[in-house]
């Protein structure tokens, strides 16, 4: 330490003060006769006080904050000119969050242990070079003026490269903001043991290298796009692994493209190759036709063929063009129409949207049209149209990885992507793509921008000229703790690499502030929910490649540990993956309005209550409730979508409402609609609620309530000993939101003290590596379509209600025949951390109000679920009541294995197979129930064909009920489905 200048009297005022430390700060540590060696010791025992106060009484409202970096006082000095102590400190204090409030106690800490001679002098602190006021993120500035520098500058305002064109407007969200982000690593060749490989080894069913994917796919971008903004993602996003290309160069199948009229010149562009060899470019392979327009439109057509039906994530490609385009995308749910700004993002993939295509060539179905605007010299781009995310085709040493490209590294999907590869991608000369990989991430953001942001190499490359508002990479690879403990979240962002400002002039310190924000929403948010004081590790200001290269405000977050079994309960569960999303979303949020100067309002929550009701003839009144969000008040809806499906199609567009209910006219007799509901607002649109099925049959038999008990979504089984420990999937594998895009296989390595050798050999933790490429189905709140084909295909017209709609009497049991109680795979749920409220209840004392009196008054009732006995709670009056009503109690779980029933009626000989197997079209089974008779009313009349034990149960006293230990939807095949139902109904209802 040096420059400290104290005055004589102050020299003596502080010697007569050694019971404080800072005694030997201003007399012993600054004195000319004191050695080196006890210099070293006072200096120790000053920054072990800091260091211990830092971690309390700095940080203003989180007691749980751990950085496991030491505090270090540089510099103290003493200016006489103005009566100013300064204390200059290291990185590891700016590496903590500081709000205005905070900065107080940080100065009343230091005066504790002045003497009283100096309680009353100015304190100045400075961390890192900065005063400490200026590490208080714009954001949380009020008395502090906002530090201009680090705002966005006006030539990067928001600009949209795609706007989808909706009924409503997002005026305080995040409409025209482009966002650069990736999950993780991926699958990459490595040439020493020539073999493609993760980078992470498999620990507790999951994996880093597609983790995260599990975050940003299903979550992350959908809510950042229903915001508004256009997002870029350095890996591909959509798991489809079939890839229709339409282009005018050379298409797939028996896809085909209609040129444009007027076409007066030919540019670089995309040529499909099925296997890319070397450093090729397919995008300086093949041709884009340049056209104009001039009295009217000027229409380019890319007609795709389907090798089968499914979802398929729609990209345009184009070369530069001088404006706005419409894509119009006709698919099975209707006509989509998107601006494109062909003046950015040309030269490679532009991603519109996902959508359901059936199978096969139909140019009325399935077409994307480009539309040129009507008007005099503008030229404008036609190349190629890409349908789904397709397999890897990038060859390393002669041969592709194998698996869908939505697996593999960024450095991969950028060669297909058109980046150049001597300034984004090939940085090694092709010998190393794990550094390539890592590396590619962050110039290919600069890619996108173009000078003078361009790419390290060529900071003046042209690029794409899309105006990145910020760069955003997700890991889970934080470090491992002992003693059960939480990792917790680590924000990493860099200032100091080469200058300390972007090209065009703005601080780095905005990537300090983008940090902040998204990290403390995230504890802020875990906290709230799950109660688990989590921990909130450091802001490092690091010289990590994702957080320095990229020349815009860049966080890399480590959001916990993949490779901690305390974190891992958190990391897989879908409830989790979800908040943390929308946390995410949220910092993002606050960041990028307050960058420029807006107000911000949250998405709203996904609605409740759904329920559809018959009305007169072919009409059916649709109805639910917003939710509130606790966690942010602007999150209030303002109107509603309600979108459309016919049989199995996808869903239409949408239409807009004010209130919470539609009256849905003209819905034709025998065919099956399905409905979903979203909320919408100034910041943006929810995500989807429950799809109600809703049928009516011509020549009606009855009609059915189908209700909707199956909202359960939920983490695998864990266990813990002290000497073994992990992920019991075979006793729960647990329910996806959607689909399941994680998980690697089960785990075989339970020894606590089992030690990491290498990745092949990962100690505690290992697991199989069967399904990590298997994407399945989990819990896509669409399973009354399933229950409702079946009853059409019968005779019965039905409608659909949640169960909360049920518990809540918005739903009239007795207007209907039959109750069809779908439960699939609930079950009682408590969340990780301390949250100790039950979810997912399927026995509640409102439902079972509800069809008690339905039963009274003769209503019939069907009811299937894997969990339906082991639900059936332990008090004694519970199970009789329970077993009064529906006739049935619990003998076992995990009855069966392989899914095979048959039916003991005498009077049926019917056999068939619900799935247990982990597939794209069925959730798997794991644990069935047996279940038997309560009493002399009920007889057996389904039996597992394993092992004999009873599967489902036939009740008849004042009312009938027929149950099931299984899911009717998980029953394989339609007809067996429709032959089961016929059986139901039978005993049921004739």
């Amino acid at each position: 330490m040096k420059n400290l200048n104290l005055t004589k009297s102050h020299v003596l005022k502080v010697s007569k003060k050694m019971v404080k430390f800072l005694f030997f700060l201003f007399f012993l540590l600054f004195s000319t006769s004191v050695s080196a060696q006890q210099n070293e010791s006072l200096k120790e025992q000053v920054n072990n006080v800091l260091t211990q106060k830092s971690s309390s009484a700095f940080y203003v409202g989180n007691e749980n904050y751990i950085n496991g970096k030491r505090v270090a006082l540089d510099t103290a000095y003493f200016s006489p000119d103005n009566d100013t102590l300064y204390l200059y400190f290291d990185k590891a204090l700016a590496e903590m969050p500081f709000r205005e409030s905070s900065l107080p106690v940080v100065q009343d800490s230091i005066r504790a242990v002045l003497p009283d001679s100096l309680q009353n002098i100015p304190l100045k602190i400075w961390a890192n070079q900065l005063a400490l006021e200026e590490l208080v993120p714009n954001y949380y500035r009020n008395e502090i003026s906002v530090d201009k520098n680090r705002l966005t500058p006006e030539a990067r305002h928001r600009k949209n490269v795609v706007k989808k064109l909706r009924p409503y407007s997002i005026s305080e969200g995040l409409d025209g903001a482009n966002i650069a982000l990736w999950n993780s690593h991926g699958w990459y060749y490595g040439p020493a043991r020539d073999r493609w490989e993760w980078q992470r080894a498999r620990l507790f069913t999951n994996l880093e290298d597609i983790s995260p994917s599990s975050f940003v796919i299903p979550f992350i971008i959908p809510m950042l796009e229903n915001a508004g903004a256009n997002v870029f993602n350095a890996r591909e996003r959509d798991w489809q692994i079939h890839e229709v290309v339409v282009d005018n160069d050379q298409s797939t199948g028996k896809s085909k493209f209609k040129k444009p009229r007027k076409r007066n010149d030919e540019d670089k562009g995309f040529v499909y190759s099925e296997f890319i060899q070397g450093t090729t470019n397919p995008f300086q392979e093949g041709t884009a036709i340049q056209f104009d327009s001039r009295n009217k439109p000027n229409v380019a057509t890319y007609i795709p063929d389907f090798p089968e039906a499914g979802e398929y994530s729609v990209y345009v490609s184009y070369a530069k063009g001088d404006g706005p385009v419409t894509y119009r995308v006709t698919h099975s749910g209707g006509v989509s129409d998107f601006l494109v700004d062909q003046r950015m993002g040309y030269g490679t993939w532009i991603y519109l949207d996902k959508f359901y295509f059936n199978a096969g060539k139909d140019k009325k179905a399935a077409k994307v049209e480009l539309i040129a605007p009507e008007g005099e010299g503008k030229t404008f781009s036609a190349d190629a149209v890409r349908f789904g995310g397709g397999m890897g085709n990038i060859a390393r040493n002669g041969r592709a990885g194998g698996l869908a490209r939505y697996f593999e590294g960024a450095r991969y999907n950028l060669q297909y992507s058109g980046a150049p590869d001597t300034l984004v991608w090939n940085l090694h000369n092709g010998e190393d793509d794990y550094k390539d990989d890592y590396m590619s991430r962050g110039e290919w953001v600069n890619w996108l921008m173009g000078a003078p942001f361009g790419p390290t190499k060529n900071r003046m490359a042209p690029g794409l000229e899309i105006p990145i508002d910020l760069a955003f990479a997700f890991h889970t690879d934080a470090g491992i703790l002992p003693d059960n403990k939480i990792v917790g979240t680590l924000g990493i962002y860099s200032t100091d690499r080469d200058t300390s400002v972007f090209p065009d002039g703005q601080s780095k310190y905005a990537s300090r502030d983008l940090t902040d924000l998204i990290q403390t929403q995230i504890v802020s948010d875990i906290n709230a929910v799950y109660k688990s004081n989590w921990t909130r590790r450091g802001m490092w200001n690091s010289q990590y490649s994702e957080a320095y290269r990229p020349q815009v405000p860049t966080m890399l977050l480590e959001l916990l540990s993949h490779q901690n079994l305390e974190d891992a309960k958190y990391v897989l569960n879908p409830k989790f993956r979800f908040d943390v999303s929308r946390a995410i979303y949220k910092g993002m949020l606050r960041f990028i309005t307050s960058q420029n100067g807006q107000d911000y309002i949250v998405q709203p929550l996904p609605v409740d209550h759904v329920n559809a009701r018959f009305t007169n003839g072919n009409a059916v009144k649709l109805a639910w409730k917003p939710v509130m969000d606790e966690l942010e008040p602007t999150a209030v809806p303002e109107k509603y979508m309600v979108y459309k499906r016919i049989g199995d199609n996808g869903f239409d567009n949408g239409t807009l409402v004010t209130e919470p209910e539609i009256t849905l006219t003209d819905l034709e007799p025998g065919k099956v609609y399905g409905f979903r509901v979203t909320a919408v607002n100034a910041g943006g649109e929810s995500f989807p609620s429950e799809t109600v099925a809703v049928g009516r049959a011509e020549n009606s038999k009855g009609q059915v309530l189908i209700v909707n008990g199956f909202d359960r979504t939920d983490g695998p089984a864990i266990f813990e000993t002290d000497s073994l420990a992990g992920v019991w999937r075979f006793l729960d594998h647990g329910v996806a939101y959607g689909y399941d895009v994680s998980t690697t296989g089960d785990q075989y390595d339970f020894e606590r003290e089992s030690a990491w050798l290498d990745d092949d050999s990962p100690g505690l933790g290992a697991s199989y590596a069967d399904l990590e490429t298997t994407i399945f189905r989990g819990n896509t709140f669409d399973f009354s379509l399933v229950h409702g084909k079946s009853l059409l295909a019968n005779g019965y017209s039905f409608v659909t209600s949640s169960d909360e709609a049920v518990e809540n009497d918005l739903v009239v049991l007795k207007d209907y025949q039959l109750v069809d109680l779908l439960y699939g795979e609930e079950k009682q749920t408590l969340l990780p951390g301390k949250d100790s409220v039950p979810y997912f209840e399927i026995y509640t004392e409102k439902m079972l109000n509800a069809l008690s009196e339905y039963a009274e008054n003769g209503g019939n009732i069907f009811m299937s679920g894997a969990y339906v006995g082991t639900e059936i709670p332990k008090e004694k009056l519970q199970k009789e009541r329970i077993g009064n009503l529906l006739g049935f109690k619990w003998r076992t779980d995990h009855a069966v294995k392989n899914g095979q029933f048959y039916s003991v009626n005498s009077n049926s000989n019917f056999t068939g197979t619900f799935n247990t197997d982990y597939v794209l079209e069925q959730y798997p089974v794991e644990a069935p129930d047996g279940i038997e008779a309560f009493d002399e009313n009920g007889k057996t009349i389904f039996r597992y064909a394993e092992n004999g034990i009873s599967a489902g149960v036939y009740y008849e006293s004042k009312h009938k009920s027929l149950v099931l230990g299984f899911p009717f939807e998980s029953v394989k095949g339609q007809s067996e489905r429709d032959a089961l139902m016929r059986e139901i109904l039978r005993m049921l209802n004739e």
